[in-house]
């Protein structure tokens, strides 16, 4: 990508203060690179509620219940929006629910990412153990992909 051309910057945000934190250091690089901002937020889920569905009988064809934005959604985006307005930037402001680092990952992905920029959040040793790193987990796949990935403290 040559230096006139701007690019994506992909912010996970979830209204933490650390999800803050990497909210303004998105912003920050928007600002000194001209590049567009996409703020995303997880419904963290234990399955991808968009992927297969099976209801009914064996027989029939399975029906895909719509995804519809939660409530709590709106309260993050809110927050958001206040501090990217504020900047005088534009966002592009998505949801996704599932397993967190694999929609942040394929969000980066989809919207062409040159850089993601997320909140460090701490875990303990079973966190780690059970891969609740959320930021190893997408700087390992960005990573492999050449994308970079800022993980804010």
């Amino acid at each position: 990508m040559t230096s006139d051309m701007a690019g994506t910057i992909l912010i996970g945000f979830d209204d933490s203060e650390v999800a803050e934190r990497a909210l303004d250091r998105g912003i920050e690089e928007a600002q000194a690179s001209g590049d567009g901002l996409v703020v995303l937020a997880v419904l963290d889920m234990p399955f991808d509620p968009e992927g297969p569905q099976s209801f009914g009988s064996l027989t029939g064809e399975a029906q895909m219940i719509p995804l519809l934005e939660p409530p709590e959604i709106g309260p993050i985006f809110a927050k958001a929006r206040t501090r990217v307005d504020g900047a005088g930037l534009e966002a592009e402001y998505v949801w996704a629910a599932g397993n967190v680092s694999e929609k942040i990952t394929s969000a980066a992905r989809d919207h062409g990412a040159r850089l993601v920029v997320l909140g460090a959040h701490h875990h303990g040793f079973l966190g780690r153990l059970l891969g609740n790193d959320v930021a190893g987990e997408v700087t390992h796949e960005l990573g492999e992909l050449d994308l970079d990935v800022v993980v804010v403290d």
